[in-house]
Formats: structure tokens, sequence, C-alpha cells
């Protein structure tokens, strides 16, 4: 009796805490630009809704949560999932990421949105010019408090912040359902799982998990997990529920966009769909209800961005600067970057975006799949090819931004690959390139790395 009650309390215990850094992750995801998406697929669906929730939650939704399960079945670390690449493989590529997307791009921008999406709702008799001076600095301090204490961020943001914009939230999606704003419209789309693919796709959210990741792995680590059945099982439940959580909100604003599909013109910009679809469905109510949803979706984004750039500035130095100086060199940097406003940063991300998401998508469906079908061979020829293809895209994008284009021949090669008009051309050279490396690999006899074959270890 007495070990099945312990085994009990210890199934508890597993179930609670996934949930806690379940609820965090999802707040974590669940920022900055991810609130206009849905409801602007749903708008353009219309009837075709449901096929587009589909193609949104494989690359919105699911992809991004599974990145953070690869991590954490891969040793926990991206250096370490992406050892059998090549041992700097995985520090380069971080420091790429963290660099690009989450210093300069994500955490300035979770300020922007949350000024001229929830802000200036909220307060919309005050100048602009002025509001920014003041909310702006004002978001810093308030994210900067969250983060400085790490060994409490994720208690922070799944205990208190994550409540209360998931009640927020649900409160605009539990509307929309029992009193829609009309009937799905058909709008024309002709290919509706596309749309939701690609927007989910465009949302980067991959590589949030990949960079952001460590934060929920840590988590669960400073609660005394080590790898066995005990981690696993509280990993993938933490999956589970911010899955869960996503597609809860995903679901119900596409839905809310599919039923104002038939209602508001076509030419409602995407930044202010939302807005208009939560004021024509609650009016002002529900409109600042939004606004501050929106603000808590952006702290949490930033909470959580800024605590992980703090951990890895105390690494890269070695310990020279520490966590709370990182975190704070992070907001004051950012503080700066925000104030050029949400286009400004959104162009600024686009070149990054493509060169890094197709090998960021590639690395987490090796991390999942089971390390006997793999050699190192395999991950060095997927990288490979899909490095190569997201440099095409990072050239034709600033081809286009100059007014050129890339040569003739070439760009009829790169539309001729399966899948390229969805947006995944890459996909094919990738598995072609891993086959390709793997049976190279296996020819030559050459060991693999000892992290793509060794087993887990024991129990705990």
């Amino acid at each position: 009796m007495k070990e099945v009650a312990m085994a009990r309390t210890g199934q508890q215990r597993v179930t609670r805490d996934a949930v806690i850094v379940g609820l965090a992750m999802f707040a974590v995801f669940f920022g900055a630009g991810n609130l206009i998406f849905p409801p602007q697929i749903g708008f353009m669906a219309g009837t075709g809704w449901s096929a587009a929730l589909l193609g949104l939650l494989i690359t919105g939704m699911a992809l991004p949560v599974l990145s953070v399960v690869a991590l954490g079945l891969r040793g926990g670390t991206v250096e370490r999932l992406c050892a059998p690449i090549a041992p700097w493989f995985g520090a380069a590529l971080l420091f790429v990421t963290m660099l690009g997307l989450a210093w300069l791009i994500a955490v300035p921008r979770t300020a922007s949105v949350a000024f001229e999406t929830g802000f200036r709702t909220l307060a919309p008799a005050l100048d602009p010019r002025l509001g920014i001076w003041v909310f702006v600095p004002l978001f810093f301090v308030v994210s900067t408090y969250f983060a400085l204490d790490r060994s409490r961020v994720i208690d922070r943001i799944g205990r208190v912040l994550t409540p209360l914009l998931l009640s927020l939230l649900g409160l605009i999606v539990i509307w929309s359902v029992l009193s829609p704003l009309g009937v799905p419209a058909d709008t024309g789309e002709a290919a509706p799982f596309r749309l939701g693919l690609l927007t989910g796709y465009q949302t980067g959210d991959v590589f949030g998990g990949i960079m952001f990741g460590i934060i929920f792995i840590e988590a669960f680590r400073e609660r005394g997990y080590t790898p066995g059945p005990r981690y696993t099982a509280a990993l993938w439940g933490m999956a589970l529920v911010t899955f869960l959580g996503l597609f809860f909100v995903y679901g119900g604003l596409e839905y809310l966009g599919a039923t104002g599909s038939g209602v508001l013109d076509r030419d409602v910009p995407q930044a202010g769909l939302l807005t208009a679809l939560v004021a024509q469905l609650a009016g002002t109510v529900g409109a600042n209800t939004l606004a501050v949803a929106v603000l808590l979706a952006c702290l949490t984004t930033a909470v959580g961005a800024t605590a992980v750039l703090g951990e890895y500035i105390q690494k890269w130095t070695r310990g020279r600067v520490s966590y709370k100086a990182g975190v704070l060199a992070v907001s004051l940097t950012s503080l700066g970057q925000a104030f050029g406003g949400v286009d400004y940063i959104v162009a600024l991300a686009e070149p990054i975006f493509l060169l890094l998401y197709p090998v960021g998508i590639a690395i987490v469906i090796l991390g999942l799949l089971p390390r006997r079908w793999l050699n190192d061979g395999v991950w060095k020829g997927t990288t490979a090819l899909a490095i190569l293809m997201g440099v095409y895209d990072l050239f034709t994008s600033l081809a286009g931004k100059l007014g050129g284009a890339l040569p003739a021949p070439l760009i009829a090669l790169h539309d001729a690959l399966p899948l390229a008009q969805a947006g995944f051309a890459w996909l094919v050279p990738a598995i072609l390139g891993g086959l390709t490396g793997g049976l190279f690999w296996k020819i030559a006899g050459r060991p693999s790395s000892t992290w793509s074959t060794a087993e887990p270890q024991a129990a705990e």
C-alpha cells in the first residue's frame, strides 16, 4: 500500500509540474504577433476555415511544441541536439538565432506590438508620440522585474500571468462561439490548408522552441527531474498542455475570423482585423478586454525571452557578465530597438527568418526520430541541403527588395521542386541530402557521434 501511495504521489507531482511548466510555455509561445495570425487565416479562408486550421495546427502548434520535446530528449541544449552535425554547429546556430531573432527582433517586437495593439486601444485620447515614451519604458521595467529572479520566472509566468491571459482570451473565444458574428462566407480561397500551413510556418515559433526551450527543461531539472520515465512523462505532459492551450485559442480566434468573413469589408488591414472583429462582437468592453490580453501575451513572451538571453549572456561570457546584468543589457538595448515600431522590426527579421527556418524544422524532425534510424551522415546531409535552400530564399527576398531577381533558370529549377508552391521547396532536397549523406557515411564505415547513438540514462 505504501508503494502504491508513493507512486500515486509521484504521478500527481509529475502532472502538477507538467501543467505549470506547460502553461508557462504556452504563454511564451503565444505572444507578440501570434494574436494577429489566426483570425486573419479564418477571415481569408471563410468556409474553408477548418482545413486552414489543420495547416496552422501542423506548423503553428505541433512543430513549435515538438521542438522543445526534441531538445529535452536530446540532452536539453542546442549544442547536444546538433552534436551529430558538427561540434561547433549548435553553438553557432544558437548564437545567430539568439542575436538575430531573439535579441534584435523578438524582445523589442513584444513592446512595439503591445503599444500599437494594446495600449493605444486602452488610451485612445493620448497622443501616440507621447504615449510611446511612457509605455515602452514602463513595459520593460515590468518585464525586467519578472525576469530578474531566474529561479521564479517559470512559476511567475505559469501561476500568475498565464491564467490571466487565458481567462481574457477564453472569454473572447467562448463569446465568439456562443454568439457568432455571422456564418462563414465563401471567400474564394482555393487552398485554405496551404494558407494555414504557410502562415504558421511564417510565425517562426519553431526557432522560439529551440531558443527558449532550455528555460522549460531547466525548470524540470530544478524540480529534481533527471533523464528517465518520469522526466519523459513530464516533458510530453508539458507539450500536451501547451498544445491544447494553443489549439483552444488559435482555433477560437480563427473561427472568430471565419464568422466575420461575411460581415466585415475585405480590405480590413491585418493589424486591425482582430480589434475590429472583437469590437463588432462585444463593443468597447470586448475591445478593451482584447487590449489587456495583448499586453499580457506580449509581456509573457518578453519575460521568457529576456530570461533565456540573460542565461546565455552569462554562459557566453563565462560568468564575467552575471545573469542579472545580462537581463538588464537585453532590456536596455531592446528598449531602444522598440521605438522603431513593428514595421521596422518585421522588415529587419525577414532575411534572418528565411535563411534559418528550413534548417530549424529539419533539426527538430531529426531530433524526434529514433536514434537507430540515423547516423551522423544523415544529420550532415539534411542540414547542408536545408541551409542551401534557405540561402536561396534569402537571396530571393533580398533581390525582390532591391528591385531585381535571381537568374530565370535558377527560379524555374526551384519552382519545379515538389511542394515549392506550398512554401516547402526545401523539404524534398533536405530528405535526399539526408539519405545520401547517411548512405555515404555507412559505406565509409565512419563512426557516429556518441550523442546520436547513446541510449537514455537509467530512470531516476
